[in-house]
């Protein structure tokens, strides 16, 4: 697939004790990833990783491996500013280690980015649920929906740190970015929102480039990603069959 998409793949041995799928691990999801998108176009961020993880890692033909120890937020902001270094009209495609992606993963993202600002594959459960999303109302968001030539799109109120996004667009909005994430005013209990922090914010993230930037951010219906973590799997597909048998050895 060749095309200017570009990919920033973050990957951590550390993480956050979430319930998972059984076939979640950094292996599986790496290799599920490689179905749909190419290791010639990616850079990978391998934060906190063990050494025998960057052996395997270094038998994929990646662009680049950078080897940091940054945390969730500052391996966030890492594989932004490497973003910033691409051609401002090329496309970027930043993705977490936990998450399965479907066939057709890697053509409904570029047809996605050529109709909206942000591009997330993953269908949210939290739209569908009244209380776990602010702006969810009657068991849906407030949206409307598109057809491009392999799926439905709906204008969709956030995203996960999982997400398309055209690298000038990127740029424009590294500010929104940075408060969320590494934080941009240190030192002022008052602005502590605007302080840095473990995980970023992602809900007030979205929030902000919808309110301040009117940004368009979009997800299929169905999903063609999803996280992994049980009770937030993307509706609606039977997400397992997907995925490789687990390995033990890389987690």
């Amino acid at each position: 697939m060749k095309n200017n998409l570009h990919i920033v793949y973050r990957l951590s041995d550390m993480g956050e004790n979430k319930e998972r799928l059984d076939c979640i691990n950094n292996k599986s999801c790496l290799e599920n990833f490689l179905q749909s998108f190419e290791a010639e176009q990616m850079e990978v961020v391998a934060d906190n990783v063990k050494e025998e993880t960057m052996q395997w890692l270094e038998t994929y033909p990646f662009k680049h491996i950078h080897r940091t120890s940054l945390g969730n937020s500052g391996s966030f902001w890492f594989a932004c500013q490497l973003a910033f270094k691409m051609p401002p009209d090329d496309f970027v495609y930043l993705v977490e280690n936990d998450y399965i992606h479907r066939p057709g993963a890697g053509t409904a993202l570029l047809e996605g980015l050529q109709i909206a600002d942000y591009v997330t594959l993953y269908d949210h459960p939290d739209k569908y649920v009244n209380g776990m999303n602010p702006k969810v109302k009657d068991g849906g968001e407030r949206s409307k929906v598109f057809l491009t030539n392999t799926t439905h799109w709906k204008i969709t109120n956030s995203s996960t740190m999982t997400f398309a996004v055209k690298v000038s667009t990127l740029q424009k909005d590294s500010r929104i970015f940075k408060a969320y994430t590494v934080g941009i005013i240190n030192g002022f209990p008052i602005l502590k929102r605007f302080q840095a922090r473990k995980v970023p914010a992602d809900y007030n993230i979205f929030s902000a480039l919808l309110d301040l930037k009117s940004r368009k951010i979009i997800c299929p219906i169905p999903g063609f990603s999803t996280h992994g973590e049980k009770k937030y799997l993307s509706p609606l597909i039977d997400w397992a069959k997907y995925m490789a048998p687990v390995d033990k050895k890389i987690m």
